[in-house]
């Protein structure tokens, strides 16, 4: 059976590497195994390098590219900002937006510095004021070992918990000439 045709929201991406791809495939998946009330759509994608946004845009499903983000904050068609982009970039993207009117997904890191948190939250706690959503992309806390860690621990069948030691292993960064 078809499913039932709902409102799109428009998506504009800042990035386009590692977790601009990783996002770009949550986009156009989500609706595929979720019942959302609104439907992604994949609208511009934004890199400084034309060609590379371009190509990328191609194979990730965007329709459009823009060259600068600030294009993508002054479309009327983007409804949410997604930033995938270095770091240092969150906090200026972020604030633009919200300021702007448009729903925000930021990705790790929120900041680099407290001062750019708080910058953040005050902006986002603003926009909320006026039915504008920010929200920092936390994945993991979803993957299924996780959630069934929680619901183990939620349903006491690990008893009273003391102390914690986890890690993280991956081995995606250990090229020492990485940034």
């Amino acid at each position: 059976m078809p499913q039932a045709e709902t409102t799109p929201l428009r998506i504009g991406m800042v990035g386009y590497a590692f977790m601009g791809a990783a996002h770009s495939h949550a986009w156009r998946s989500a609706h595929r195994f979720f019942d959302l009330p609104l439907t992604p759509e994949l609208t511009a994608l934004a890199g400084r390098n034309a060609e590379a946004v371009d190509v990328a845009a191609r194979k990730m499903g965007w329709s459009s590219t823009e060259t600068d983000w600030r294009a993508l904050i002054e479309r009327d068609d983007i409804d949410l900002i997604d930033i995938c982009s270095p770091g240092n970039t969150h906090a200026e993207i972020a604030i633009a937006a919200l300021r702007a009117g448009k729903h925000v997904l930021c990705e790790k890191p929120l900041a680099n510095t407290v001062a750019e948190a708080e910058e953040m939250a005050a902006a986002a706690q603003e926009a909320a004021r006026n039915g504008v959503f920010a929200m920092c992309g936390y994945s993991y806390r979803r993957t299924p070992a996780l959630a069934l860690a929680k619901r183990m621990v939620d349903d006491g069948r690990l008893g009273k918990i003391r102390q914690v030691r986890a890690q993280y292993l991956q081995d995606w960064l250990s090229d020492e000439t990485a940034p």
